[in-house]
């Protein structure tokens, strides 16, 4: 299998000892080590202001706190704050430095020097002194009792913490937590506390941007509470790197490359796949609907869906461009088991079977979907109320690598029993991709994890338009089903940060995440929108 452009869509995880001596390793020199912070500051600075913009709160004249350590992650936070200013976004900030000005890094004064340059924000700056460290946490609580920030930046502890917290870190990060009241708060690179371990002190960002290196600890299950949403600054440290062997991955844009391409002057439908839906029920035709929406904008070349005979006049209405076969319903409204003859007619036609979508849950209905899965020979996805014991143990018995599940984490207990998905997948055979804040693609011992997406895909009927669009992509037979499945999920978020962007995140339809899908495919990142 060629997975030259999944390995270029992907960055490895790293632990934090790892990603210090890559990173020593990659930048010998101080001269090296401005240019990449110069980078990651660009790179951050349009990243917080897309982060915000998800809010719909006013966009500019902000006011941020930044919390600046002596090390690179201070250098980086100031130089995210300076590109903000750049944006025209901040009108005052005020900065709480960990040690005195002479302590600082080489770089992170130079930062700091070329911020003071600045003559478009107004600036506080609070500095310990040598020798009154224990009076300086009551001084700041003093100074800004009843400020609020629209902004806090964590650029104070980076990736070589070791718990525990020391008194006066722990004192600015509990004055971040919970004396200033704030509407964002961001971490650079780690949230100070946490590293290859948590403090339960740590700082707790509403959004951590991992800078050039994905770090492990950003993924452990304890420091879930700390990070927020995690977004991967690629800048480009890996492109004269190979980590081979990682199991670990983060997915990037680049990933989305394949569907960027133009199409040849001789293309014609057949060549971009043909998929069967077998979906919906009297009771449930808008999963069905929203599955069949997102499958026709995946660039698929034909549609055909098998459908409960009372929704298809309605539906193929709706969505003239797919083809629809009326299929006799159980008394309860769901597709009967005596259908299967019937599905196996129309079988050949297809290059990829999707079943479950609104399905229900009769276990008629649900006998079918396992009869399907035991004769259908082709790519094939599991989503929803196809997602039962039954249904998936049939996998076993015809090719379970050629098969996606997409689960949510209460149909994942519900299917494996076990918090260990990895290893559940790995016995089965098949690809998962695991729905939630940062989704996960599991298969073959590698696992991929997924940084784009928010809180605009928490809503009914999301899942429903990412099986359309894998489902579509599974169809082309372009892509294994792995590659598939990081494609898929990537898209998926993306076109939800563009629309979260546009539209913010609590007046939104679902249905409004296929009409960003197109612009998610522009190559760039979402942040190159503010």
């Amino acid at each position: 299998m060629d997975t030259s452009f999944l390995s270029a869509g992907t960055d490895p995880i790293l632990t934090c000892a790892e990603a210090m001596d890559f990173e020593r390793s990659l930048l010998t020199d101080s001269g090296a080590e401005w240019d990449a912070m110069k980078q990651v500051g660009a790179a951050l600075g349009k990243g917080i202001a897309f982060e915000y913009g998800l809010s719909r709160f006013r966009r500019k004249e902000l006011h941020a706190l930044v919390l600046v350590g002596k090390g690179h992650n201070g250098g980086d936070a100031l130089l995210g704050l300076a590109e903000l200013c750049r944006l025209g976004l901040i009108q005052g900030a005020t900065l709480l430095f960990a040690a005195p000005e002479a302590e600082l890094k080489v770089n992170t004064r130079r930062a700091l020097g070329e911020f003071r340059d600045r003559d478009d924000c107004e600036r506080v700056e609070y500095f310990p002194a040598e020798d009154e460290m224990a009076t300086y946490l009551e001084r700041i609580e003093s100074a800004l009792a009843g400020k609020r920030f629209d902004l806090c930046m964590d650029g104070f502890l980076g990736m070589q913490f070791h718990p525990p917290l020391r008194q006066v870190a722990k004192g600015l990060i509990h004055l971040a937590n919970e004396l200033c009241s704030c509407r964002l708060r961001v971490a650079v690179d780690v949230p100070s506390g946490v590293g290859d371990a948590v403090d339960k002190a740590a700082f707790r960002a509403d959004v951590t941007f991992a800078t050039g290196v994905g770090k492990a600890g950003l993924f452990l299950r304890e420091a879930h509470n700390f990070t927020g949403s995690i977004r991967y600054l690629d800048v480009g440290f890996f492109d004269k790197a190979s980590f081979r062997g990682k199991k670990e991955m983060l997915i990037k844009d680049s990933v989305l490359g394949p569907l960027r391409e133009r199409r040849p002057a001789t293309a014609e439908k057949r060549q971009f796949g043909h998929l069967m839906i077998v979906a919906g029920s009297r009771h449930m035709p808008g999963a069905l609907a929203m599955c069949v929406m997102a499958a026709l904008c995946s660039g698929v070349g034909l549609v055909t869906v098998v459908a409960p005979e009372s929704r298809v006049a309605a539906l193929s209405a709706r969505y003239p461009e797919a083809m629809w076969v009326e299929c006799s319903e159980t008394p309860d409204g769901g597709l009967a088991l005596e259908n299967l003859y019937l599905i196996r007619r129309y079988m050949q036609r297809g290059t990829a079977l999707l079943v479950g979508p609104g399905m229900g849950r009769e276990p008629e209905t649900i006998e079918l979907a396992r009869e399907l899965v035991r004769q259908w020979k082709g790519p094939l996805l599991l989503d929803a109320d196809a997602l039962q014991t039954s249904v998936v143990e049939a996998l076993r018995e015809n090719e379970p690598s050629r098969a996606v599940l997409t689960p949510h984490a209460g149909e994942m207990k519900r299917l494996a029993g076990t918090a260990d998905a990895k290893a559940w997948t790995e016995d089965l055979g098949c690809v998962l991709a695991l729905k939630g804040a940062n989704s996960r693609v599991y298969f073959g011992g590698n696992e991929y994890v997924n940084t784009s997406g928010n809180g605009v895909l928490s809503r009914g009927g999301s899942g429903d338009l990412l099986s359309g669009i894998l489902g579509g992509l599974l169809a082309n037979g372009a892509w294994s089903p792995e590659e598939v499945a990081v494609m898929s999920v990537y898209w998926h978020g993306k076109a939800a940060d563009l629309l979260a962007y546009h539209c913010g995140q609590t007046a939104a339809r679902t249905t409004q995440v296929i009409d960003c899908l197109s612009d998610a495919l522009v190559e760039e990142d979402v942040w190159s929108s503010v």
